[in-house]
């Protein structure tokens, strides 16, 4: 029989298998259509496809499946001609092929049916690689989540049909989950991940999504109606992490939840800013989990991107202006030091330090501002060393976020060297919080201070709760007692009098400098002079000052005998 396999037929079949489609079953149906002829001139009665693979990518849960592709209606032989194939994962695809009811394969038919059964093997290969494509496109590979890619289609259809407004957004982050890979490990977390993500999907309704951002952040789309009890379900969370050759064990997921309603003008891209901006909302106050958008934070956001988008110009127009608020012995009366203060001067408006700085902290540009308004401390101080003075120890503040420097402390010592400033004019202030993100790299930091005869100081000294530690772990030799501790001294049914002078008496004992920021009245003086507090700053004495106007104190630093 004389074969001709470059046929009409096999062009037509040919033409009909390459279509892209990512769905396998789906190209199953239409091959199944297409090889009709082709089995015909072949004499092939019979053909099933069969695919054995681990689990991957592709398949999550692995694949044992197989599907006829051909069938003759008039019956077809027993004996099969077998084709098998490794596929890219170590699975085993095989082709099975059997000759019409009534006929055996000439040699030739049997070279043509193994050419048809490598074309099913490559189409539908190709096939499976173009799923794992889609797959991976849309798909977040840890948890098989949906990521951002699917979602945005999602709402462009849901947009489409008008039907985006239905719904609400919760932006979801999973609060302090570095902490379970810190305690567990990087495995676990990765578990605890995936059983939240899959178990908040078996939440979803048909047209309700959740999607993974990216670490611990997802996006949740979910119908109005539903919001809440997603909500009551999402705070807390408590899930079971199932590990080879563990105990099962329980894991609570807490989450921050900013919430959005969709507006009918809402794209995706509006619903998911305002509630990632709810979300963020909820970092700056603790215990406050679930925040609902409001406009006012729109307008909060803007004013940030606005004095972020100036910080750098203002820089460089030496914007920032410094200002000394005097520090004064409370036995001699007499100026003993200072507190560099930053002030921002735009356009002849005074923008207050408490607009700008922690924007300016948040996104670590306040590193640029620490060192400029250093640069000018050590620019001041030699301009006074010039002139006769004899400064005072200034104190110049440092943002954690330093940290991540490893030459921290060595860039502080070039600036000083360039303008040959001794040590024992410099402090270096540092903000006492509740959670040392680096501990050993500020150890080294302070020590490296301390061993060039530079004092260090913690600030806002009792509002954390590693207060103690700083005091135990960390060698500095000034601390500075938060204003907040002195608001309610003089008034009855307050234990601060007995808190504060329990705190100077164990400082004093630790031959460490004690100072009372914040000293605002005569009644905070006197308790702070009779819980033997050596030194003060405060509105009582003076208000920061401008360099020329802080000369005038250095002029005379007993000036303040007779101001009380």
């Amino acid at each position: 029989m004389d074969l001709i396999i470059f046929s009409s037929e096999y062009k037509n079949f040919r033409e009909a298998i390459l279509d892209n489609i990512p769905d396998i079953f789906g190209m199953m149906r239409r091959i199944s259509i297409a090889i009709g002829p082709i089995c015909n001139i072949l004499n092939i009665g019979f053909v099933k496809v069969k695919l054995v693979a681990p689990v991957s990518i592709i398949a999550r849960h692995g694949t044992n499946d197989e599907k006829i592709i051909y069938e003759d209606p008039n019956g077809y032989e027993t004996a099969p001609i077998i084709q098998t194939y490794r596929t890219g994962e170590n699975g085993i695809f095989t082709v099975e092929v059997r000759a019409k009811k009534k006929h055996k394969f000439i040699n030739t038919e049997i070279q043509a049916a193994k050419l048809i059964c490598d074309d099913l093997f490559i189409i539908l290969g190709r096939c499976r690689l173009m799923s794992a494509v889609h797959y991976a496109s849309h798909t977040d590979t840890l948890t098989g989540a949906p990521n951002m890619s699917r979602l945005v289609q999602h709402c462009i259809g849901l947009k489409a049909a008008q039907k985006l407004q239905n719904f609400a957004g919760l932006f979801i982050n999973l609060k302090n989950y570095k902490y379970v890979n810190q305690s567990k490990s990087p495995a676990v977390g990765d578990k605890g991940i995936i059983t939240f993500a899959r178990t908040v999907m078996s939440m979803c309704h048909e047209d309700e999504m959740i999607a993974r951002l990216g670490g611990d952040n997802f996006f949740i789309l979910v119908r109005k109606e539903n919001r809440d009890m997603f909500i009551r379900q999402l705070t807390p969370m408590r899930i079971e992490i199932l590990m080879p050759q563990m105990p099962v064990f329980s894991l609570t997921i807490h989450c921050r939840i900013g919430v959005y309603d969709a507006k009918p003008t809402d794209t995706l891209n509006e619903i998911l800013h305002c509630s990632s901006i709810a979300m963020n909302e909820s970092r700056m106050h603790p215990g406050m989990d679930v925040v609902f958008f409001e406009k006012r934070m729109f307008e909060t956001v803007s004013h940030e991107k606005e004095i972020s988008a100036m910080f750098q110009e203002a820089l460089n127009r030496k914007e920032f202006v410094v200002y000394y608020q005097p520090k004064v012995s409370v036995n001699e009366q007499s100026l003993c030091g200072c507190e560099a203060l930053v002030r921002w001067n735009r356009n002849g408006q005074i923008i207050s330090p408490g607009e700008f700085l922690p924007i300016l902290e948040k996104e670590a540009s306040v590193c640029q501002l620490d060192f400029y308004v250093f640069h000018r401390v050590c620019e001041d101080i030699r301009s006074w060393l010039n002139m006769g003075f004899d400064p005072v120890r200034v104190s110049s503040n440092f943002s954690r976020r330093h940290l991540s420097n490893p030459h921290l402390a060595q860039d502080i010592l070039d600036i000083m060297k360039e303008f040959n400033i001794d040590s024992k004019y410099i402090e270096i202030e540092l903000t006492e919080a509740s959670d040392f993100e680096d501990k050993v790299a500020m150890q080294k930091f302070v020590n490296e201070l301390r061993s060039h005869g530079i004092s260090v100081s913690i600030d806002d000294f009792g509002t954390g709760y590693s207060t103690f530690n700083a005091l135990k772990d960390l060698n500095v030799n000034v601390i500075k007692l938060d204003k907040s501790l002195l608001d309610h001294i003089g008034e009855e049914k307050h234990h601060d009098e007995v808190v504060v002078k329990n705190m100077v008496n164990m400082i004093n004992e630790l031959h460490l400098e004690v100072v009372a920021e914040g000293v605002e009245n005569s009644k905070q003086l006197d308790f702070l002079h009779d819980a033997k507090c050596s030194t003060v700053q405060g509105f009582i004495y003076d208000k920061p000052l401008s360099k020329d106007e802080f000369e005038q104190r250095l002029s005379n630093k007993s000036g303040y005998k007779d101001a009380l």
